[in-house]
């Protein structure tokens, strides 16, 4: 697939200890097998989304904004099974245009095994691509391994937004804030190359 939106050509074939993984951009067609994906997730982990991702209007709306570019989303695969995404959020209308808010969801049974870093190294080579000067995350503060790993890429702590978010049962939970420097992995690609400066 060469589309033009993306800096890198896909699918992109990943070995990850002994299975293997392709990862390929989101599209509307992919709308059942993201719904099943995200029906299998824990709630919790989806606390960092502003809306329920699981309603079947916030899917259509998801497929929506792919299908007309409003967002890019990758998928890793595994035997036809969506076992992965990641995506870039941005809003050109708004006052930050040059920010991009990275969304990475791992299906439980392959969390450990690096397809988060997978993902989220492949949504880094998005936003050189498309020009963004700084990545934002966001997650409940007690998803330690998480946030472990985006420090470990290069992410730093900006805030802790308390009580930010209210699951099902009533319980408010606080939510972590990321972000990275863009522009330095950028300069970074330009002393190393490509994936040297995505490993660091």
């Amino acid at each position: 697939m060469n589309d033009p939106i993306f800096s890198r050509p896909y699918p992109r074939s990943l070995s990850l200890g002994k299975a293997s993984v392709d990862i390929r951009p989101m599209t509307a067609t992919n709308a059942g097998a993201f719904g099943l994906f995200i029906q299998n997730m824990p709630e919790h982990d989806l606390l960092f989304v502003r809306r329920d991702i699981r309603h079947p209007k916030v899917i259509a709306a998801w497929m929506d904004a792919l299908e007309h570019k409003r967002f890019v989303s990758l998928a890793a695969w595994e035997d036809g099974e969506m076992v992965g995404c990641g995506a870039i959020v941005t809003d050109p209308l708004s006052w930050s245009p040059q920010v991009g808010e990275l969304r990475v969801l791992i299906a439980p049974h392959w969390r450990g095994r690096g397809l988060g870093r997978a993902l989220i190294q492949e949504c880094f080579a998005i936003a050189l691509g498309f020009g963004l000067e700084k990545l934002t995350v966001q997650m409940t503060v007690d998803q330690v391994a998480a946030i472990a790993l985006f420090e470990e890429l290069g992410f730093s702590a900006e805030a802790v937004l308390r009580n930010h978010v209210k699951d099902r049962e009533g319980n408010v939970h606080d939510m972590a804030l990321l972000s990275h420097d863009v522009a330095e992995v950028q300069a970074r690609m330009q002393t190393y190359g490509i994936q040297q400066a995505l490993e660091r």
